[in-house]
C-alpha cells in the first residue's frame, strides 16, 4: 500500500508550539480560587459573560485544554468549512466542527456580521476603572487580587495590600 497524501498541515512536522507558552498564564487552580472569593451572583454574572467557558472549564475537570490543542496543533489544511481534520498516530481524522465545539464546549457557531458604520468609542473619553480597581498599585498579580476579593467583606483598607 502507498503512502497517503495527506493535505499540508498547520504546522510543519516538528514544528508544533510545545505547549511552554501558550496560555501560560491559565491556571485552573488560580481560576477556583476567583470563584470561591466571589459572591454567588457574581459568579452567576460571569457565567453569562464571555468569561463563561473559563468557569465552566474550571468547574469541569475532565475537560482537558490539551485535547484542543492538540487538534490545533496537528490540524491540517482542508478547504471545507466545517469540519476539521488533524493528524493522530500518523493518520488523518475527521471532525466536524459541531463535534469539535461538543468535545472542547467552545463556540463554534457563525460569527455574525456587525454592522461597521457603527462610530467607535473614543477610549480616551472612557473612563479608566484600574485606580478603582486597585487604587495606587502600578501592577497586580493574580494572587494578590484573590487575596483582595477574600478580604473585601471584612472591610481592609487598600493601604493593607501595599504595604
Amino acid at each position: 500500500m502507498g503512502e497517503l497524501c495527506l493535505p499540508e498541515r498547520m504546522f510543519a512536522a516538528g514544528e508544533e508550539p510545545n505547549g511552554e507558552r501558550v496560555n501560560t498564564y491559565h491556571k485552573p487552580k488560580r481560576i477556583e480560587s476567583i470563584i470561591e472569593a466571589l459572591d454567588p451572583d457574581e459568579v452567576d454574572f460571569l457565567r453569562s459573560t464571555t468569561f463563561g467557558k473559563i468557569i465552566s472549564q474550571a468547574e469541569n475537570p475532565s475537560f482537558s485544554g490539551s485535547f484542543g490543542q492538540f487538534v490545533i496543533v496537528h490540524m491540517l489544511r482542508v478547504k471545507k468549512k466545517y469540519e476539521i481534520w488533524f493528524l493522530f498516530a500518523g493518520r488523518p481524522i475527521r471532525m466536524s466542527l459541531h463535534e469539535f465545539a461538543h468535545v472542547t464546549e467552545l463556540n463554534c457557531k457563525k460569527i455574525p456580521i456587525k454592522n461597521t458604520k457603527k462610530r467607535k468609542k473614543n477610549p480616551i473619553n472612557e473612563k479608566l476603572y484600574w485606580g478603582e480597581l486597585f487604587g495606587s498599585l502600578k501592577f497586580c498579580l493574580v494572587n494578590l487580587a484573590i487575596e483582595m476579593l477574600k478580604k473585601r467583606d471584612q472591610g481592609p483598607e487598600m493601604d493593607e495590600f501595599l504595604a
